[in-house]
């Protein structure tokens, strides 16, 4: 069981961790972006190609959700829609370049500021650091 003082110790620390990443909560190039827009486009990014139910499942969200975010990005010429031509139900979403040179944006940014993170700690503290996170995330991937 944990004690109290160290879920206190710990929720102060992540909120001030996330306050840092508050400013990447919405991405404001020469487009602004809300945090589900930027995590369906690095989605639909790392699988080049997504259909909208996958999309769906991997941001664990609905598909009616999922959809109405594509509307967005698609509004905002980031993404497009590709039906298949053996299945025309079947529709994959696509970034356009755009969309693409936005993710690489984000993602260079995200990793910047882990870097800066890590920069702090001492080589054996960022390996503990990293497997204790994968441990949480393994776990709550879990649920």
């Amino acid at each position: 069981m944990v004690e109290d003082k160290y879920i206190e110790r710990f929720v102060g620390a992540f909120d001030r961790i996330s306050m840092v990443f508050a400013s990447m909560e919405s991405f404001a190039g020469d487009i602004s972006l809300s945090k589900p827009e930027i995590l369906a486009m690095e989605s639909v990014f790392k699988q080049e190609a997504l259909i909208m139910s996958r999309l769906a499942n991997n941001l664990n969200i609905a598909f009616s959700t999922a959809t109405k975010i594509i509307d967005r990005l698609m509004e905002k010429k980031l993404v497009i829609r590709k039906r298949n031509d053996d299945d025309r139900r079947v529709v994959k979403v696509v970034l356009t370049k755009k969309g693409k040179e936005i993710v690489l944006v984000y993602q260079q940014q995200k990793k910047e500021m882990f870097k800066r993170m890590l920069d702090t700690l001492a080589v054996d503290e960022q390996e503990y650091l990293i497997s204790i996170f994968d441990k949480i995330g393994d776990t709550l991937g879990e649920r």
